[in-house]
């Protein structure tokens, strides 16, 4: 641009000069040019103008209203509303009854039956009857084979009938029961009985109406009452009658709920037994206050035995015996759904009378020494403990109590023959119990659950407490696959325990012992199952009583049947 500045200039310059010799006279000049013209434009940006229309016209509008006050009534029709059904969950269904059938080795056949009218709200009737036995012989520690055979029989008949708030049972329970006393000294030789020489036969028939309340509120008075009759009695040794009434009630008055249980027992007895009659009263009344966090009891407990002998010189001795036991409780909850403390102080009698101990040891001595047995009183207990739950579906207990009490039952083997039926023996002395026990859920299919006591006996005139053990615990699994495959097992263990032959010269050691259960249950449809059972696996002998080993290794299938 510099340079066609300068150019211009020069020829306007050149013009002039012309011009003005043309006038006056003509000069010439030449002009040098060094650098060649490049005519160059500058760059410039393109712009876009549109053309913007101005609306410069104006529009008034008016509006104008006005309204006249007045109701309106819609018009409208009532359509009614259908009510709330509420559906209600579906019932499983009830089965009518069961049969199950099964048979094992040492030839011991099982059947069980158990029938019913099904769900009703008016009441229900049914039948239960059940048979086990075995009659399979076992071998001593002398190498002879002996008749070990048992029988189980019962058949229960039974009814229920329901009111608005209350409820009348009664039923009618017929048992059997049949041991042979095989266990005896195997230093005895030449000792071979016969089957029936050994056999003890039991028979234990109970008939029992029971009218309970089942009032909503406290306030109102509840009451359960039971009436019953049991005959029972050893073939050929004896028998006894036990007509029986039970009475409970409460209810609530001064902001305390106060109640009472009362207890009468007559035991009228066949002539060739000592006694002629026994009467056994207890009443413990109590009150008793709390709620979900805590709560305490307090009461008395009174009981009285009246024994009347056989004496035809006189007319029968009568003898009254008296008790009298604290009823305490209270506990309270530490952290809530994890950690309860529980404390109590009290006091029972224990009936021994020959229905109960008979069920404990059947190989008692023939003839009246069953039918005249002490009752064990227990004077004092004090228990405390804790309880709770590990998390939401694992729960826990342990606890610790001590008691003191007089002529505890022992047993001990009769001296006079070959050891195969037991004595009684008593003892006073206390009794220290620790116990624990956890039930852990692994998971939905597999539960598990662990108990253990502890037993530390203080005995005046005994060594130690005959066939007592010192601690014992179980370890039981449980596996439920999909309702169809149902197993189980346990694992008891037993300390070790002393038995005492031939007083006070000889005591005899059974070993600790572990023994093992199973069972498997294959539900092939919902009706029809299928069962194995394996029974008292373990590596030795076990003895539950001394001289009477028990079978080693049972194992009986069967089938289940849904009616």
């Amino acid at each position: 641009m510099k340079v066609t500045g300068y150019i211009t200039a020069a020829a306007l310059m050149i013009s002039a000069v012309v011009t003005a010799q043309t006038e006056e006279e003509t000069i010439r000049r030449s002009v040098t040019l060094y650098n060649p013209y490049k005519p160059t434009l500058q760059e410039a940006d393109k712009r876009a103008i549109l053309p913007e229309v101005d609306d410069t016209t104006t529009v008034d509008i008016l509006f104008d209203y006005d309204f006249t006050p007045g109701s309106f009534m819609p018009e409208y029709e009532v359509s009614p509303i259908k009510s709330a059904v509420l559906s209600p969950e579906p019932l499983q269904e009830l089965k009518k009854g069961y049969v199950n059938l099964g048979l094992g080795t040492y030839l011991s056949p099982f059947l069980e039956i158990n029938i019913s009218n099904g769900r009703s709200n008016k009441g229900a009737i049914g039948l239960f009857t059940r048979t086990y036995g075995s009659a399979g012989k076992i071998e001593l520690e002398n190498d002879m084979r002996v008749n070990a055979g048992f029988l189980d029989n019962q058949a229960l008949l039974y009814g229920r009938k329901y009111f608005r708030r209350s409820r009348f049972d009664t039923d009618i329970d017929f048992r059997q029961m049949t041991r042979h006393a095989y266990g005896y000294d195997p230093e005895v030789t030449g000792y071979e009985p016969e089957g029936k020489d050994i056999r003890a036969l039991y028979y234990d028939v109970t008939w029992k109406a029971r009218y309970f309340t089942m009032e909503p509120d406290s306030s109102d008075l509840n009451w359960d009452a039971t009436l019953r009759y049991n005959l029972f009695t050893r073939q050929n040794n004896g028998m006894q009658h036990n007509p029986g009434l039970t009475l409970s009630a409460g209810t609530e008055m001064f902001g305390l709920y106060a109640g009472v249980n009362a207890e009468y027992d007559l035991y009228l007895f066949a002539k060739g037994i000592d006694h002629k009659s026994r009467n056994l009263v207890s009443l413990a009344p109590y009150i008793t206050k709390g709620n979900e966090d805590w709560r305490f009891r307090f009461g008395l407990k009174v009981a009285a035995d009246l024994k009347e002998n056989h004496d035809p010189l006189v007319g029968g001795e009568k003898k009254l015996y008296m008790f009298f036991y604290p009823d305490a409780m209270f506990t309270f909850r530490i952290i809530p759904k994890f950690l309860r403390f529980t404390a109590s102080l009290d006091g029972f009698m224990e009936n021994n009378q020959a229905r109960n101990t008979a069920y404990v040891n059947p190989w008692m001595l023939p003839g009246d020494t069953l039918y005249n047995l002490r009752n064990t009183d227990n004077e004092l207990r004090i228990k405390a403990g804790l309880s709770g739950a590990v998390n939401v579906s694992s729960t826990y207990a342990v606890d610790v109590s001590y008691t003191f009490f007089k002529d505890m039952l022992l047993f001990m083997n009769d001296t006079l023959g070959v050891g195969n039926w037991f004595v009684p023996l008593y003892s006073d002395g206390s009794l220290l119990k620790v116990h624990g026990g956890l039930n852990i859920p692994v998971n939905r299919q597999l539960t598990l659950s662990l108990d253990g006591n502890y037993y530390g006996y203080d005995l005046s005139g005994h060594e130690y407490a005959w066939h007592k053990p010192k601690w014992d615990g179980s370890v039981k699994g449980a596996y439920n696959l999909r309702n169809k495959i149902i197993a189980s097992a346990e694992l008891t263990l037993i300390g070790d325990r002393y038995a005492r032959v031939r007083a006070p010269e000889e005591t005899v050691r059974l070993s600790f012992h572990p023994n093992l259960n199973i069972g498997v249950e294959y539900r092939y449809t919902s009706d029809i199952s299928f069962w194995v059972k394996c029974n008292n696996i373990s590596y030795s002998r076990y003895f539950e009583w001394n001289y009477y080993p028990e079978r080693n290794f049972m194992l009986i299938g069967g089938i289940s049947y849904s009616l």
